[in-house]
């Protein structure tokens, strides 16, 4: 019954399943990018950032084979692998880029209420 179904989705659509749902995941993850921008909330070198990855998965969805070469240079046997490493790097730095953002966050606004408490305690003595 799946051989079925596959075999008219074939001839519907000549690309895999997992490839339409990546494409579109990509082009919907960019275009939410694209919005950002048009906002002003994102500057041209974060959207280069993320225009190059999001475009970069479609690449390689479509080449599935070119991630081979990637997996060779870094001593691997296969492109899923080297990906799946370097994407694990990627969020272990985003985590920690997050948290140090966190510490600093806390650390400004731990500054501004205590200087807004001093501030609001001179002005009662005052009065």
């Amino acid at each position: 019954m799946k051989e079925f179904f596959l075999n008219i989705w074939h001839i519907i659509y000549p690309i895999k399943p997992i490839e339409a749902i990546l494409t579109v995941f990509a082009l919907f993850a960019w275009s939410r990018v694209y919005l950002k921008f048009r906002a002003n909330l994102m500057n041209q070198k974060e959207l280069a950032f993320w225009s190059i990855l999001w475009f970069s998965v479609i690449i390689i969805v479509f080449v599935p084979g070119k991630t081979t070469v990637l997996a060779n240079f870094l001593g691997m046997g296969r492109g899923f692998d080297a990906l799946a490493f370097i994407a694990i790097i990627a969020l272990f730095y985003a985590v920690y880029r997050l948290y140090s953002k966190t510490n600093d966050l806390e650390r400004e606004i731990t500054e501004l209420v205590r200087q807004i408490s001093l501030r609001h305690q001179i002005k009662k003595k005052k009065k």
